[in-house]
Parts: C-alpha cells; structure tokens; sequence
C-alpha cells in the first residue's frame, strides 16, 4: 500500500514537472513571435507525425525547424522520438535546431542533434530580447544577417 502511494507520488511529480517544462515552452514560443521577424514563423502541434519540432520558420528562402525545450534534464529531455526525427531531417538535407531555456541557468542554448544523435551547443546567447533573436538568426544563418 505504502509503495502504491509513493507511486503515484513520483507520477504527480512528474506530470507537475511536465506541465511546467510546457508553460515554459509556450512562453518561450510567445518570445519568439514578439521578436517580429520579417518571416514566416508556426507552432506546430501534431499528434500525428512523432517527434516534429515546435515551431518551423521560413525566412528568406531559408527553412529552419526548432524544437523548445525548458528544462535541465539529460539531452534537454529529447524523446528518442525527437532524436530520431532530426537525424532524418538532417540526412535529408534539412536544418533543425534545439532552442534550450534552462531553468537553473539564465542563458538560451542553441543545440543540434549530431549524427549518432548526441546533442550539441551550436551557440549560448543571453535569455532575453537580443539573445533570442541572436540565435534565430544564427540558426538561420548568413542569409539572415
């Protein structure tokens, strides 16, 4: 009986923990739509297509993906899923970016998936107006500049 309790404990825990990674994300997500770019910028919700990143921007002419994550966990908490949705983006040709907040460090991480899907810091920018939209446009790259 005891352990049963303590179970759903560690479950309320978790799903507490969720909740705010995602109250984190959707804040995160309004930020980029304030930083007004002149540019072609979604949230993508699926519940169809497994591990499609958060948002897609398309900029002149240049496509990106970007996938939120607040939080402090191991790979930013990146669903195998995730994982493997950006290895193939990435054989296919395609550009796709983590955008990590994480909640201990004031700081905004620019990361990407590597090609035995390892993450890895691209760039680190401040977590506030200029340091967001420093590494949208990194993300973006030289045509963005």
């Amino acid at each position: 009986m005891w352990l049963m309790g303590m179970g759903r404990s560690l479950v309320k825990l978790k799903l507490d923990q969720f909740h705010v990674a995602q109250k984190r994300e959707s804040k995160l997500w309004q930020r980029i739509k304030k930083l007004k770019l002149d540019a072609q910028i979604f949230r993508i919700e699926s519940n169809t297509i497994n591990g499609i990143p958060d948002v897609y921007i398309l900029y002149k002419g240049r496509t990106i993906w970007i996938e939120l994550k607040s939080n402090d966990l191991k790979n930013y908490g990146l669903s195998k899923w995730q994982i493997n949705w950006h290895l193939t983006h990435l054989r296919n040709g395609g550009t796709a970016y983590i955008l990590g907040s994480g909640v201990k460090h004031r700081a905004l991480k620019l990361l990407e998936i590597k090609g035995r899907g390892s993450v890895g810091l691209v760039s680190v920018a401040s977590d506030d107006e200029v340091g967001l939209r420093k590494l949208i446009l990194r993300a973006l790259g030289p045509a963005a500049s």
